[in-house]
């Protein structure tokens, strides 16, 4: 005779657990309640990671700065990887990266879960893009950071494509939560500038994220089979990208949070680095975009610029 009730998480549990469970007890739910919990930033738990955040927005545009000023010969794969590690060890808050960095230079850019190892470690080129995912774990809380980056001037097909990524990604920046009210629906207006020229991408346009946990958390998310409602406190990804198999890769991405502003939901920045201006068509943006791009690295500059040196702000003061 079964006895009493249990509760399991059938995102986790194995069927040999649950057979187990089952044997003795009446299972009755199948979603763990703390996984929804914890999705759920307190107040505290956000302050400390828009801290870390701009932790990691001096690491990630000093870098950025780095690698657009220098001639970039004999820079590998690997190199890059290093180097952008010794910059994040320099912030005295900085633990470990939250996972492996993805440097992609080229068509390795197109391979959208790239890890270099000692074959595919390419030297990069002054025509390739170089697309760089990375995060960090800090004293505070957890990033997870994408930018796209160019070394000399790139086709206007490639601008063009850039463009339509970051036209996507503002659409989502600055989505009515209260009307689109889940991932499902972001997902459609992320991609709707790459659709409307028959181009799109094979991975969700983001994903929910821990405070100091996984860097991949749920069970929010931004994809086309998330219906889960959008609550205040959640963070999340903002990532849509577009990949040319043997050539180039393109993905901007930042975390976001959901804020409230009186009864509008609403998303807010937690990323601090600068977008590549190099590759962006203008001509394309319209008004909202244009103003949203200049409020974004007004907002960068007003973080970080305190921690740079003079040359790195005058670089970073150009893109606004």
């Amino acid at each position: 005779m079964k006895k009493g009730n249990f509760c399991i998480d059938g995102k986790t549990c194995s069927i040999f657990e649950e057979s187990l469970i089952s044997y003795k007890f009446k299972i009755t739910n199948r979603e763990d309640p703390i996984y929804n919990l914890k999705s759920l930033k307190n107040k505290i738990e956000i302050k400390n990671m828009v801290n870390a955040h701009i932790e990691d927005g001096v690491a990630l545009t000093k870098f950025l700065y780095w690698i657009k000023n220098i001639k970039i010969n004999n820079l590998t794969e690997k190199k890059i990887e290093r180097k952008l590690e010794n910059f994040r060890k320099s912030r005295k808050n900085y633990l470990y990266p939250s996972f492996d960095t993805i440097a992609g230079s080229g068509p390795n850019g197109a391979i959208i879960h790239y890890r270099s190892d000692k074959f595919s470690n390419r030297k990069l080129r002054k025509n390739d893009l170089l697309l760089l995912d990375s995060g960090g774990q800090y004293k505070w809380g957890t990033t997870d950071v994408t930018r796209t980056v160019c070394f000399s001037n790139v086709s206007n097909k490639v601008k063009d494509i850039f463009t339509r990524v970051l036209k996507g990604h503002i659409a989502v920046a600055i989505t009515d939560i209260n009307k689109e009210r889940n991932g499902h629906n972001i997902d459609k207006i992320a991609r709707k500038s790459l659709n409307s020229i028959g181009l799109d991408y094979r991975h969700g346009t983001g994903h929910g994220v821990g405070a100091f946990l996984n860097v991949h958390e749920g069970p929010q998310g931004i994809s086309n089979n998330n219906y889960v409602q959008l609550k205040e406190g959640m963070v999340l990804s903002n990532e849509p990208g577009f990949y040319k198999k043997n050539e180039f890769g393109i993905r901007i991405e930042n975390l976001v949070f959901i804020k409230k502003v009186k009864s509008k939901l609403l998303f807010e920045n937690l990323t601090m680095a600068p977008i590549d201006t190099d590759l962006i068509n203008f001509k394309m943006l319209n008004k909202t975009e244009k103003n949203y791009l200049f409020k974004y690295h007004f907002d960068v500059y007003n973080n970080i610029s305190p921690f740079l040196n003079k040359n790195e702000k005058k670089w970073l003061a150009k893109l606004i």
